[in-house]
């Protein structure tokens, strides 16, 4: 059962009602209904009420019409069987007002309200007239108060409650608007940070494969007295190499930004020039290497790995000057374990004369956790103790895959 069908049902079960009960108290009490009333006046009233009701079920998509219907139905009912009963027909008045005010456009709603209440007073006119009620002006008064109460009063708490509906759908649409709008800044700045490791991906392969194109050019060289067969294996490996760079070189190109200039691979071994860079600008930046002495620094990790790591360090120091400006920062690069590099960047809080930036947008930190997850490793973030800052990556190193060293 639909909420209009539920309405309807209830308001005349409850009309019904009442009307039921003024029967059983005009038994002991005549004078209840004004004079002694006929089945028809009876039975009239009740066909009144049921037809208000079904147009309470029938006007749910014109609440406001169905206003002005139910209250021509009591002007009906004062003209054909004018009586005490004519009070009982105010309960659906007062429903389809409450649901007029509640879902109705407001000009509709005053329009009519006052052409029903207009129906109301008249009918209240009408039967009080026939009713033997003749009292002139103190009729017309009690017309229009009948009217007023109705139809009138149910419309003042509808329109409340009208309003906080309305206020609670416009908060629900900025807040939509105002999620579709972080998702796409949000998409944008992914999309962006992709395109960044696409262009670095792009120096890391070509770093590879100019490598395995100059080893292959050598092996070419020194197997020149070898069998045929080995010589044009070489020069095919040196073939393919060079065809595979040139595809790729096409492929990621699109994504590069025109007028992008690179300085190189980044790796471990290019941090301490970032951490200088950052100490001439005026940073106070410590750096703290914890490395194992039996193999070299960012042993067994890839060089994807080591520029995200790089970066990641780089985004944490930007991000320390910006809403930490002044406050110590130390890096810690942990090599000891065999397995996992770690890195660690921590920021003390801002001191109390400084004027940290405004509010980020997290996009920094989306992008580091979109390097992490590129090279399989491990991304935190978040405050500390003491209120500052501390940002963490794990990164897995590739058991068994060791660059010579003059290709690293």
């Amino acid at each position: 059962m639909t909420r209009s069908a539920a309405t309807a049902v209830t308001t005349a079960l409850s009309a019904l009602a009442l009307l039921w009960i003024i029967a059983l108290l005009a038994r002991d009490d005549p004078s209840l209904t004004g004079a002694p009333l006929g089945m028809a006046a009876w039975w009239g009233t009740a066909v009144t009420l049921v037809l208000q009701s079904v147009a309470l079920l029938w006007g749910r998509h014109q609440v406001t019409a169905t206003l002005g219907c139910v209250a021509g139905l009591c002007l009906v009912l004062a003209a054909v069987f004018p009586s005490g009963l004519f009070t009982v027909t105010a309960l659906p008045v007062l429903v389809g007002a409450f649901l007029a005010g509640l879902t109705g456009a407001w000009r509709d709603v005053c329009r009519w309200a006052l052409a029903s209440g207009v129906l109301v007073s008249t009918a209240h006119f009408v039967n009080g007239s026939a009713d033997g009620r003749t009292g002139g002006w103190g009729l017309v008064m009690q017309a229009l108060l009948q009217a007023a109460l109705v139809v009138g009063l149910p419309l003042l708490p509808a329109s409340v409650i009208a309003a906080q509906r309305a206020t609670r759908a416009a908060q629900q649409e900025t807040l939509a608007a105002v999620t579709r709008e972080r998702d796409a800044k949000i998409g944008e700045a992914i999309a962006l940070e992709r395109a960044a490791m696409a262009r670095e991906l792009h120096d890391i392969a070509a770093h590879h494969l100019s490598g395995i194109s100059l080893m292959a050019s050598v092996v070419a060289r020194q197997t020149a007295s070898a069998p045929g067969e080995a010589h044009s294996g070489a020069l095919e490996i040196r073939k393919q190499s060079n065809a595979i760079l040139d595809d790729l070189r096409r492929l990621v190109g699109l994504l590069r930004d025109v007028g992008h200039q690179d300085e190189g691979v980044k790796t471990l071994a290019t941090l301490p020039h970032l951490i200088a860079t950052a100490r001439l600008t005026g940073a106070q930046v410590d750096f703290d290497l914890r490395s194992d002495e039996r193999r070299k620094p960012g042993a067994g990790v890839s060089l994807l790995g080591q520029l995200a790591a790089y970066r990641i360090v780089q985004e944490s120091l930007t991000n320390a000057s910006r809403h930490a400006p002044g406050a110590p920062c130390v890096v810690t690069v942990d090599d000891r374990d065999p397995r996992t590099l770690r890195i660690t960047v921590r920021n003390a809080p801002p001191g109390p004369q400084a004027r940290p930036a405004s509010r980020g947008t997290g996009y920094g930190i989306i992008g580091m956790r979109e390097r992490s997850a590129l090279i399989g490793g491990s991304f935190g973030a978040g405050p500390t103790d003491d209120d500052g800052w501390e940002t963490r990556i794990s990164i897995p190193r590739e058991s068994g895959h060791h660059l010579p060293e003059q290709f690293t």
